[in-house]
């Protein structure tokens, strides 16, 4: 899971190839919220929370449990209906079980990466080039015990908007990752000085089966962005 090399899929995943839900998992999470320079896109059947120029970055180690991986997201924060939760961007790991598991079961766009840790800042890498560079600060000492914090995605699979309703328990800090290298295909910020930071050490998470909310729609950027 760390220092690895690239990682290459398979080229025809099947269900054996990732574990069938509840995926279980312990591990650490980083959370900053970017404004971006430029309104992000979104589909129309997702209604932006916060302004289409809100980023939230996300990095997640799992480190044991039903898969163990690095994880790497950008996406907006978005609402359908009474449902509220994450629309990725884009989003890495370096596990194949994952990626074709996050796909298959969630519609989750998952890309292949290598993470690269050193110290206190990982580098994530894909076969094209260099993603980012973050330094991840060391979880705050204040921390506050939760039991149930909603872990929330919107996905796509074929013409169809997919839900993942899971959940998050630790100790909630302030924590945060700052980026030191930010490149293509990442949207580019206004400042490197994130809005807002979380953490969740000690963590505890659980994905369960997805579920199907209706047809998605095309993508359209803010009017006059």
């Amino acid at each position: 899971m760390t220092d690895q090399p690239e990682l290459q899929a398979p080229n025809k995943p099947s269900p054996s190839d990732y574990p069938p839900p509840p995926w279980k998992a312990r591990g650490e999470l980083w959370m900053s919220l970017f404004r971006t320079r430029k309104a992000l896109m979104l589909p129309t059947d997702l209604t932006p929370v916060g302004g289409r120029h809100t980023l939230i970055t996300m990095l997640a180690r799992y480190t044991e449990g039903t898969l163990r991986y690095d994880e790497f997201a950008v996406g907006s924060l978005v609402r359908r209906g009474r449902h509220a939760g994450v629309l990725c961007h884009r989003i890495w790991v370096d596990s194949t079980a994952s990626l074709y598991g996050g796909r298959q079961l969630w519609g989750i766009p998952k890309e292949l990466a290598s993470f690269s840790w050193s110290g206190g800042s990982v580098q994530i890498r894909r076969d094209a080039g260099p993603i980012a560079t973050l330094r991840v600060a060391p979880h705050s000492r204040r921390r506050i015990p939760v039991s149930h914090l909603p872990g929330i995605a919107f996905g796509q699979i074929a013409t169809g908007r997919t839900l993942l309703v899971g959940r998050v328990a630790g100790r909630l800090g302030t924590s945060r990752i700052t980026p030191t290298e930010w490149h293509d295909p990442l949207p580019a910020l206004s400042t490197e000085e994130p809005r807002l930071a979380l953490s969740v050490s000690q963590a505890r998470f659980f994905f369960p089966e997805g579920t199907r909310l209706g047809p998605t729609a095309t993508q359209t950027p803010e009017a006059g962005s």
